[in-house]
């Protein structure tokens, strides 16, 4: 009887082992190069070495702004996100890409956009209003980018440019003070 249990342990340990085996030899690796093995830990930890600070990068950003869109009750609607997707099929459109193919060269689902665009617009929300460009500013951008400006362009069209980056620019200059400032009050533990 002792024997016949001691058997049945033995044979449950092997097929234990065994199955270990093919995982760790299935899940364990990531490729054989040459009769090499790739391990995926080795993967993972070449990948953190390679992108893992930007990625924690953007974890962390994206964190914050949540808890703080949830810490205020900011919420985007979907018809914003909708909005904000046609613009840009509109603008891929006439570029002569369909959004799907765009999101798969950047490696993105559209769940992954729809994402994105929330957390942008929250970050707006959030960061209040941003003030319109003077035309002091507007006359130093035209001054200084003349080289580059369109020669054939009237006069209101290198306005209507000139404001359109001024704009921009100021627009991303508050948005990032805006997040650093919140960024710094953050209380952030990397492990």
């Amino acid at each position: 009887m002792k024997n016949k249990i001691l058997a049945t342990h033995l044979v449950v340990l092997l097929v234990v082992l065994a199955l270990g085996a093919f995982a760790y030899y299935r899940f364990g690796f990531v490729a054989i190069v040459n009769g090499q093995p790739i391990s995926r830990l080795a993967y993972y930890q070449n990948m953190e070495k390679q992108v893992g600070k930007a990625t924690l990068d953007q974890l962390i950003s994206e964190s914050i702004v949540l808890g703080e869109a949830s810490k205020k009750g900011v919420t985007i609607e979907k018809s914003v996100i909708d909005a904000e997707i046609a613009k840009v099929e509109a603008q891929l459109k006439e570029q002569g890409q369909t959004l799907d193919v765009a999101l798969k060269s950047e490696g993105l689902t559209k769940a992954d956009f729809e994402r994105q665009i929330t957390i942008q617009k929250m970050v707006e929300k959030l960061a209040g209003n941003v003030p319109e460009p003077t035309q002091a500013q507007i006359d130093e951008f035209l001054t200084q980018n003349k080289a580059q400006l369109p020669k054939t362009a009237t006069k209101a069209e290198l306005q209507t440019l000139a404001k359109t980056q001024v704009s921009a620019q100021i627009r991303k200059d508050a948005l990032q003070t805006w997040f650093d400032n919140l960024k710094k009050e953050a209380k952030i533990t990397l492990r």
